[in-house]
């Protein structure tokens, strides 16, 4: 565009006022557009992989015109696609743990607490029984100090088991295996929320591979910026622009001092380049719009004049270049 605009203003800055059959008139560089065009630009950088649509190409909605290699994103998507993975075994495996703690929700250590506190309680009475038959033996001189000594150690070793398993039991009671269930539910609820994550996350990251794509969002003709593979843009350079070119418009740049010359609703003649110097076909174009915003370059002030193209007895061509001619009267 920038390179458009150059040669036009080079090509008006050498314009004067012509006459033609006697009848002097102004002629300005003007080049062909659509009616209205959307300028699609990359969100990345990245290296163009393939060309759907070259320039002239005509496109419908939703087509694809250009990719841009996608290898980081995709790195992405497969790095998080393999945590999914993973993390889909993680909660298979606490499904099952919540399984197993609703058929018995203790550990192992914590099972049969009954049983053994009612063995261990025995062995206690047991001993109290040992006990006083060792006293008595070694009242009566019948065994050794050491002998009744040891008997008192390991009945002091059977009354300290009886006395952790009774503490066992209190904590068992206070709801001890509703708390393991209930850890195993929070654990499967924690595993299923981490995968909802990454699920989101995966479908984010999806979501952003329609950014390596450049997409016609309405149908129209193709222009594209580049129309080879292999080419690096940063991000946020304009890749392609769809114009709806059912019908065509002119824009031309018109120096302050012809301006005057220029009347809004006014028909002019337009002599495309595209069929020659030389060519006597014309096209017949209304002046839709001045815009008055001036615009400096060099020593030159222009103003840019939108012209509707009213007859079009040939094809023009998007982005082609052709001459104006307004009468200077």
């Amino acid at each position: 565009m920038k390179k458009i605009i150059a040669v036009l203003l080079l090509t008006s800055s050498l314009v004067t006022v012509a006459e033609c059959a006697e009848k002097k008139f102004v002629s300005v560089v003007g080049y062909v557009r659509g009616r209205s065009k959307t300028t699609l630009k990359n969100k990345y950088s990245g290296y163009v992989t393939k060309v759907h649509y070259y320039s002239q190409s005509r496109v419908k909605k939703g087509d694809v015109i250009l990719e841009y290699d996608d290898w980081e994103l995709r790195s992405k998507i497969a790095k998080k696609e393999k945590e999914i993975a993973k993390q889909r075994v993680t909660l298979e495996l606490k499904e099952i743990a919540l399984k197993m703690a609703k058929i018995n929700p203790l550990p192992s250590e914590w099972r049969n607490l009954a049983s053994k506190h009612k063995a261990a309680a025995e062995s206690v009475r047991r001993f109290n029984h040992e006990l006083e038959v060792y006293r008595k033996l070694y009242s009566n001189k019948a065994i050794s100090d050491l002998a009744l000594r040891e008997k008192r150690e390991a009945q002091a070793d059977r009354e300290a088991d009886l006395a952790c398993l009774d503490n066992d039991m209190r904590i068992v009671s206070q709801g001890l295996a509703g708390l393991y269930l209930l850890k195993a539910e929070s654990e499967l609820a924690e595993a299923r929320a981490a995968l909802e994550v990454m699920l989101a996350e995966l479908a984010s990251l999806e979501e952003e591979r329609k950014y390596y794509k450049i997409v016609a969002p309405y149908d129209g003709l193709c222009i594209t910026d580049s129309d080879t593979i292999g080419g690096y843009y940063t991000a946020g350079t304009a890749a392609a622009a769809v114009h709806k070119d059912a019908k065509k418009r002119i824009y031309a740049m018109v120096r302050v001092e012809d301006l005057p010359y220029a009347k809004e609703g006014t028909v002019y003649r337009f002599r495309s380049n595209q069929y020659g110097y030389k060519s006597d076909l014309l096209f017949e174009v209304r002046l839709y719009k001045i815009d008055r915003s001036r615009k400096v370059y060099g020593d030159g002030s222009f103003f840019q004049c939108k012209f509707d193209v009213v007859t079009e007895p040939q094809p023009l061509r998007i982005d082609s270049i052709g001459t104006i001619e307004i009468p200077a009267e």
